[in-house]
């Protein structure tokens, strides 16, 4: 979990933060992760095995006799590429991903639970809530 704020290169690769790297397994080495089309404009990040999970446990299952189903896999598996984490802990993103998510220099990236989250910087503080949405969701979480 958490907010980082790498860059992007001129080459199209950015750091993976440390702690990311870690919270996805201490032990373990991550050579690689899948990246693919996020939602709201964003590149989600996965882990092999969370890639794996995702799309046997949700994807797969969806009926592919309906066409939203259908366009729905194509945008996710179908924008999917793996992206070894070189030496320096960084990723190589793919032009159409950096393109269809904005993304020229400044990023945010953000933890969320079983992935990462790779956003143009202004276009993640478009998606802030302000005072009252956060207000609100402090009330129904009970705070």
């Amino acid at each position: 979990m958490g907010e980082y704020h790498p860059s992007l290169d001129e080459k199209g690769r950015t750091a993976v933060p440390v702690r990311l790297r870690k919270a996805f397994g201490e032990d373990a080495v991550i050579n690689r992760l899948i990246i693919t089309y996020g939602f709201d404009k964003c590149i989600m990040a996965f882990r092999e095995q969370e890639w794996k999970e995702f799309v046997e446990g949700r994807l797969i299952k969806l009926s592919q006799s309906d066409p939203m189903n259908r366009q729905r896999i194509r945008f996710l598996l179908g924008g999917a590429c793996d992206c070894d984490i070189d030496r320096q802990g960084r990723i190589l993103i793919p032009g159409y991903l950096l393109e269809y998510a904005s993304i020229k220099k400044d990023i945010t990236v953000l933890g969320i639970y079983d992935r990462m989250e790779i956003w143009a910087s202004e276009v993640y503080d478009g998606y802030r809530p302000d005072k009252s949405v956060v207000d609100s969701f402090a009330s129904d979480l009970g705070f």
